[in-house]
């Protein structure tokens, strides 16, 4: 049986050598310094997933898994590192769709449960068109009456930028607004939405672990968030464990939020048409040891979202 192919590109030779060394076994392993051998061999291979390091002279990780996605977009991202920018980090998000974030020094063990995961779901959807990865939009005829159909949800407890969303977005989604979890979780139970905007912070209450919950139950809600993003390790866990879909910076670029939402919309609509690629959103569950700070308001989201899920 033939092994399945992922590729590293890491500008340390000696890092190559062991990631080699720990996957050779499993895997069809391609590893390089430079960024067009890399282009070139997924170029003319399946590769199921590429890992890249971030920091590199001539090109940032970023750059190179936005350039794979474009040349192979059944192939699995992953962004491998020993620092943390903010920048570098949100650009994974928005231009590299990547599917998890990898801190050094990592974990063997880790490291191989999310390449080994991120195969497998490679292989799942391998015979998946590559133009239903793309961000180009879906005709007409195969979402009939989209505009009608795409119910946005704006979770933020500043009734003004809900407000301006629904004014300018008027006619081309219905929009929602929930300023508190439990109007959150009452609107969710009544009404499928495509797509929300969500703050990090609602009331003065950090909510990403709510961002969690919701792609556990909903794999196919594409989450945006738009917020004063100051923290990047806040946004590795809104990556690993929210495959958040953008990240969107305050103040308010509506010409960015509308170009994302029509993609993201686009996505939503993908997925469920092809309900297998959700596999390809999957995040990673929620430690105890979390969960157990959650204060009392979230506690009560969750369970209400868990109700909802065995009435599903």
């Amino acid at each position: 049986m033939q092994k399945p192919k992922i590729a590293f590109i890491d500008d340390e030779p000696r890092i190559l050598r062991s990631l080699k060394m720990h996957f050779r076994q499993s895997h069809d392993v391609f590893t390089t310094t430079d960024a067009a051998e890399l282009m070139a061999y997924v170029s003319r291979h399946d590769v199921q997933v590429v890992i890249s390091d971030q920091r590199m002279p001539d090109k940032q990780g970023t750059e190179v898994l936005r350039d794979i996605k474009e040349a192979s977009p059944n192939t699995i991202r992953i962004l491998l590192t020993g620092y943390a920018d903010l920048n570098a980090v949100i650009d994974s998000v928005n231009e590299g769709e990547i599917y998890r974030y990898i801190t050094k020094p990592w974990q063997n063990d880790e490291l191989k449960d999310v390449i080994n995961k991120a195969t497998e779901i490679a292989q799942q959807t391998q015979d998946i068109a590559p133009s239903v990865f793309g961000d180009t939009a879906l005709s007409h005829s195969a979402y009939s009456n989209a505009a009608g159909k795409r119910h946005l949800l704006v979770l933020d407890d500043d009734e003004h930028v809900y407000q301006q969303i629904k004014s300018h977005f008027k006619g081309a989604y219905t929009v929602s607004w929930a300023n508190t979890l439990e109007q959150a979780a009452s609107l969710l139970q009544k009404k499928r939405f495509g797509v929300t905007i969500a703050d990090a912070t609602l009331n003065e209450e950090n909510i990403t672990p709510v961002v969690y919950a919701l792609k556990n139950i909903q794999p196919d809600l594409m989450v945006l968030m738009l917020t004063e993003f100051k923290d990047a390790h806040m946004v590795i866990d809104l990556i690993n464990k929210g495959q958040v879909y953008r990240c969107l910076p305050r103040p308010t670029n509506f010409s960015m939020m509308s170009i994302s939402l029509d993609r993201a919309f686009d996505h939503h609509e993908r997925l469920l048409q092809q309900p297998i690629l959700a596999a390809r959103h999957q995040v990673e569950a929620v430690p105890a040891s979390e969960a157990f700070g959650f204060s009392e308001r979230i506690k009560g989201f969750f369970t209400k979202i868990k109700s909802w899920r065995i009435g599903k």
